[in-house]
């Protein structure tokens, strides 16, 4: 039967030698893969949030997300002069064209990265062989980039790999999370505080019907928010900073069409705040995970 498995199991096989090798798995905004690699090639995802963080973790012990990691690395490097704009995007090509720049690229002992990525996949972001090698690449250069300046001495000598996993230890088994109220989930520890604004209702005066096209032109002057239509005549409103909503609702309080006020609803639960205008498989697929069973 143990032929058979290995003829027939296929990426299963994988994901078990993964788990049995203790290999660190790296990944960009990694959690959707995760939760499709744990479903397709495992077993049944589980039942509750709690339980999801227990088993994934359980499954795979050591995981980076080199989204959350930047994150992260940028808001420390804000203090310091030299390198306060060394990584500005934060999306997965563009963190690979900061990481191949002189800055980060040809700093001291940098490892040498053969680059073949063309030539094997053609340059075609989103297939699954050209980002994994994208990811590969910016975590290395990262970790490379992070260890010397936190050990900036001038007696310092090459890293190995598992320096980089070390330093980055801070960010180990931290997942990204997209649109959320919460900046990531831990599968080792408590989740961080939510320090994002309390959402906002915007409702139509004079019992018109809101118009959503109207209120995000109208919206859109105060930056970044994000929509999610309640009814014929309201919607809630997410935005990215405390600042911000504060700004909007001193801004918006005499305005000819909408009244804006805080949301006062349920809104405190990580089971229940992806609800901000993300679309397709991804809501569907995350919410089966952490909505079954709780609400």
């Amino acid at each position: 039967s143990s032929g058979i498995n290995a003829e027939y199991g296929g990426f299963t096989h994988v994901v078990r030698l993964l788990k049995k090798h203790k290999k660190p798995i790296i990944g960009h905004n990694i959690l959707m893969d995760l939760l499709f690699m744990y479903e397709k090639f495992h077993k049944p995802l589980p039942e509750s949030f709690e339980d999801f963080k227990h088993l994934f973790h359980e499954q795979f012990p050591v995981i980076f997300d080199t989204r959350h990691i930047t994150s992260n690395i940028k808001v420390e490097l804000k203090s310091d002069v030299k390198y306060k704009d060394l990584i500005r995007g934060t999306t997965l090509l563009s963190l690979f064209g900061e990481c191949n720049k002189n800055s980060i690229k040809g700093l001291l002992y940098q490892p040498k990265i053969e680059d073949n990525l063309g030539e094997a996949y053609g340059m075609r972001e989103h297939n699954a062989g050209y980002d994994s090698c994208l990811v590969g690449q910016v975590f290395i250069r990262l970790a490379h980039f992070y260890c010397l300046w936190k050990n900036s001495s001038p007696n310092v000598k090459p890293f190995h790999f598992q320096d980089y996993i070390r330093e980055f230890s801070n960010f180990k088994n931290c997942l990204n999370l997209i649109r959320s109220a919460l900046s990531h989930i831990s599968l080792t520890e408590p989740d961080p505080e939510n320090k994002r604004p309390q959402w906002l209702i915007v409702a139509s005066k004079c019992n018109s019907k809101i118009n959503m096209d109207h209120v995000k032109h109208v919206l859109s002057a105060f930056g970044d928010v994000n929509t999610r239509k309640i009814d014929d005549y309201s919607c809630l409103v997410a935005l990215p900073s405390i600042g911000m909503a504060a700004g909007l609702l001193v801004e918006m309080e005499d305005h000819e069409k909408y009244n804006v006020q805080r949301y006062e609803g349920e809104n405190g639960s990580v089971t229940k705040i992806l609800i901000v205008s993300v679309v397709g498989i991804s809501v569907v697929f995350l919410s089966a995970l952490l909505l079954r069973r709780t609400l």
